[in-house]
């Protein structure tokens, strides 16, 4: 028998609240982004070498979205699944969530997405394709970190 040792990709993303400052925390409107391939998610992306999951997530959350006033509030949870690569070879992903929250609505989305929007948490939990995203902004809610 073959085994065959899967690379575990790492990738950092970011459940983000619109919150114009830390005394209006009132707002509920979470941004989803859109990807080229139709399915709406989170800010995310791989972990480079050399630095740590906040770093990572502060550098993805400026090249997918634009926004660089990011307010780190809490590590959320992990999800983990496989997928094919374009070279169909099979990968396993983890992707550990964070929840932050910005002063900024404007959006400047990079060429891997086709869109975005803000959207309440009843919208974002509609418009998630996949059920671990789902399941990251449920447990968020859970803990009460919004």
């Amino acid at each position: 028998m073959l085994l065959v040792s899967v690379a575990l990709e790492q990738s950092i993303g970011a459940v983000i609240k619109y919150q114009e400052s830390p005394e209006n925390a009132e707002s509920s409107e979470f941004l989803l982004l859109r990807n080229r391939r139709g399915f709406w998610g989170f800010p995310q992306g791989h972990k480079e070498k050399g630095e740590s999951e906040i770093q990572t997530l502060v550098r993805e959350v400026f090249e997918e979205t634009g926004i660089k006033a990011l307010e780190i509030q809490s590590y959320i949870g992990k999800i983990h699944y496989s997928y094919f690569k374009g070279d169909g070879m099979k990968s396993e992903k983890e992707v550990r969530f964070y929840f932050a929250t910005t002063p900024t609505r404007e959006i400047k989305i990079s060429e891997e997405h086709a869109d975005f929007r803000w959207v309440t948490l009843t919208d974002a939990l509609n418009m998630l394709d996949h059920a671990k995203l789902k399941l990251v902004l449920t447990k968020g809610h859970r803990k009460g970190l919004y």
